[in-house]
């Protein structure tokens, strides 16, 4: 019960990640809002399994929904506690084959996505909340085949740091949780055998992460227990390192 009386919104929730993570914070007690942008159904089904009481839509790429989001949100439950920006697309390509409008996508959801909620959820937040940005492996070593996404995990990273020392007076911690690769559908159908060889040689554990891999760190990073950790970058990754 260490998320008792906390409301968290999680972008991206109606699948995946953003899904595991809001029946983990269900678990411990949390309201919890689903977000969606376009899995609506799939929210629902969500929302059934942790008994959600909010199912909103957001797009991170449009402003407006994002402020309804956490409008809605506030005036449901009276706060938002903890936010989590989890949702983001990847459009794998090598450097030289990615298109500049691949590139513009991934930065605007990934990156500027994160940016735009951010500032739109700071009327909102309590003083002494939670803001965790869900980052990657791939953005604290470059690729290999994803420059957009890499870039946009990277950036996402600065702007912890950079949060973080705006909301320290507000005693607002502001963490990314750096996922290593989770074997998934997306993975299965976009990494290549030489790709997935390459991403094992840098895991000390050798196998992918599965989402029950990532919930524990993402729990810790919303509870009252990580209340003096703040401009970090959580590594959840299987103790991978670049040779």
């Amino acid at each position: 019960m260490r998320l008792r009386d906390k409301v968290a919104i999680i972008t991206g929730s109606s699948r995946g990640l953003g899904a595991a993570i809001a029946e983990a914070y269900a678990k411990e007690w949390a309201d919890v809002v689903v977000t969606y942008n376009t899995s609506k159904d799939e929210a629902f089904k969500v929302a059934e399994s942790v008994s959600s009481k909010l199912v909103v839509h957001l797009d991170v790429r449009d402003r407006e929904t994002i402020k309804e989001a956490f409008k809605k949100s506030y005036e449901t439950f009276g706060k938002i506690d903890i936010l989590v920006n989890n949702a983001g697309i990847n459009r794998p390509a090598d450097f030289d084959k990615q298109t500049e409008e691949e590139w513009n996508e991934v930065i605007d959801v990934n990156l500027t996505g994160v940016f735009r909620c951010c500032q739109e959820v700071l009327p909102y937040i309590s003083d002494g909340g939670k803001i965790i940005n869900i980052g990657s492996l791939s953005g604290e070593y470059g690729g290999p085949r994803t420059p957009s996404y890499a870039v946009a995990k990277m950036g996402m990273m600065a702007l912890t740091h950079n949060l973080a020392r705006f909301l320290g007076p507000r005693n607002i911690c502001v963490n990314t949780l750096s996922p290593g690769v989770i074997a998934n559908e997306f993975t299965e159908k976009t990494m290549a055998p030489h790709v997935k060889e390459m991403a094992m040689s840098l895991l000390l554990i050798k196998r992918f992460a599965t989402y029950d891999d990532m919930v524990g760190a993402a729990v810790f990073l919303a509870s009252d227990e990580s209340n003096y950790i703040t401009a970090q970058t959580i590594s959840v990754n299987g103790g991978a390192w670049v040779r």
